[in-house]
């Protein structure tokens, strides 16, 4: 009956408290809403309580979160607001495994495609000029702001929000961002 319903209504606070801890004991996460002195055990119970507005002290007391507006559409919005971030944590780790490989391979290849010695000047003898590559300091802190530069784009990213809860998936997330590296270096 409980996994049934999509929600309930007007149910004594014993039973709110049984059906919170019954849907905990079968391994869901459970919300719970309440205003009164009644509502307290189970607000508290609930991985997340929700005092509404205008409730008794006791209920805003044993509740997570407390709404200061009228209606329940500021957990929508907070809701969607969360899994707008969501995504935009996810787009940012994508992007920063993608070009930390970029950099990565991009230096790897270089460091073996280039043999010093082509290099060297003609009219210097072998002890004034090394036999590997040196790269300034500030050309790789200017290649780390440029590339972390980017991001802020992501920050600004124009998200839908999805209508069911995401989960983390981070070897889809390690395997595009493995893709995407190799794309760039290959571009």
């Amino acid at each position: 009956l409980i996994l049934e319903a999509d929600g309930f209504a007007e149910v004594f606070p014993e039973h709110k408290y049984l059906i919170v801890e019954c849907l905990r004991e079968m391994g869901y996460k459970t919300g719970m809403t309440g205003d009164g002195v009644n509502d307290a055990p189970a607000l508290k119970r609930a991985d997340v309580g929700v005092a509404v507005q205008g409730s008794t002290d006791a209920a805003r007391a044993a509740a997570d979160i407390v709404l200061t507006e009228p209606g329940l559409a500021t957990i929508v919005h907070g809701i969607l607001i969360a899994r707008c971030i969501f995504i935009r944590i996810r787009n940012f780790i994508t992007y920063r495994i993608a070009a930390t490989l970029q950099l990565l391979l991009f230096f790897f290849v270089a460091i073996f495609a280039f043999r010093p010695s082509e290099y060297e000047p003609e009219d210097q003898d072998d002890h004034s000029w090394p036999n590997f590559f040196h790269m300034p300091v500030i050309m790789l802190m200017l290649i780390t702001l440029l590339n972390d530069g980017t991001l802020i784009a992501i920050g600004y990213d124009n998200v839908e929000p999805p209508s069911t809860p995401t989960v983390w998936n981070l070897r889809v997330v390690f395997v595009i961002g493995v893709v995407l590296a190799g794309v760039a270096f290959f571009l």
